[in-house]
C-alpha cells in the first residue's frame, strides 16, 4: 500500500538518506515516484520498447521514437536519472531467446547503455545466454566456458561500462554531449559506431529516415540506415 511505502521510505532514509529504494512495477509508476515512496522502479516499459522495435518488423522508426520518448516524459527528471533499466530479468524470457541475430542483440544493449538511468544486466545477458519463461530464464551460468574465454568478445560493451569509461548519463562528459557517448564510440573500432554528437545505432531494418530520441536533457540516439555491426 502507499501508506506502507511512505512509512518505509521515511524510516529507511532516516537510517541512510543514500539508500536506493527500488520498486518492481511493470506499468506507469508515477503514484509511487513522487519523492516520498520509491526512488525508482524497474523500467520494463523502456526495455519492452527497445525489444519490440527489433522483434516486430512492422514497427517504424517513428514508432520507436514515440515509445522511447514516452518512457522519459512520464516521470520527473530526477527519477529518469536513476531508473532501473533492463532488457530481461528473472521474470521474463531472456532477450537472446527472442533475438537470434547477435548484431541486433548487442545493438539493443548499446541503446540500453545510452539511455538515462542505471542499466541493469541480468546475469548471463552479457554473454547472450538463452532462456525461455521462468524457470528456464534462471539457468546456471556456464562458468567453465566463460573462464575458457568462449564469450570474451561478447562482453566488450559491458566491460567498458564496468571500467567506468562511460560517464553517468545524467552528468555528461564535459564536451556538451549528454551521456558521454563519445567514449563508447572511441572504444568501438572505426566503422562500427559513428558519432556526430549523437550515438549512431545501425538501423538493421533498413529504414531511411534517422530518428532522434530525446529524453529531456539526456542522451540522443539516432538510428541511421547503415548495416554496420556493433560487435
Amino acid at each position: 500500500s502507499h501508506r506502507f511505502c511512505k512509512e518505509l521510505h521515511a524510516r529507511v532514509k532516516e537510517i541512510n538518506p543514500d539508500i536506493y529504494i527500488l520498486g518492481e512495477i511493470w506499468h506507469n509508476a508515477l503514484p509511487w515516484l513522487r519523492g516520498d515512496e520509491f526512488d525508482a522502479v524497474m523500467n520494463y516499459p523502456l526495455g519492452q520498447s527497445i525489444k519490440d522495435f527489433w522483434i516486430d518488423k512492422s514497427l517504424t522508426n517513428e514508432d520507436f521514437e514515440y515509445t522511447i520518448n514516452r518512457c522519459y516524459t512520464s516521470y520527473m527528471q530526477q527519477t529518469n536519472d536513476v531508473l532501473f533499466n533492463l532488457l530481461d530479468s528473472h521474470d521474463t524470457k531472456r532477450l537472446r531467446s527472442d533475438v537470434k541475430n547477435l548484431d541486433e542483440y548487442f545493438a539493443q544493449i548499446a541503446v540500453l547503455f545510452a539511455m538515462p538511468g542505471s542499466p541493469c544486466i541480468y546475469y548471463g545477458t552479457e554473454i547472450a545466454m538463452e532462456g525461455s519463461y521462468d524457470p528456464d530464464c534462471r539457468r546456471c551460468m556456464p562458468w567453465k566456458d566463460i573462464e575458457a574465454g568462449k564469450y570474451a568478445e561478447r562482453s566488450k560493451i559491458i566491460a567498458l561500462f564496468k571500467a567506468d569509461a562511460v560517464p553517468s548519463n545524467s552528468q555528461g562528459d564535459g564536451s556538451g554531449n549528454p551521456g558521454g557517448t563519445d567514449h563508447l564510440a572511441n572504444f568501438l573500432q572505426e566503422g562500427e559506431l559513428v558519432l556526430n554528437g549523437h550515438l549512431q545505432i545501425p538501423d538493421l531494418k533498413h529504414k531511411e529516415k534517422p530518428v532522434s530520441l530525446q529524453p529531456p536533457e539526456q542522451a540522443v540516439v539516432s538510428l541511421c540506415a547503415a548495416g554496420n555491426h556493433l560487435v
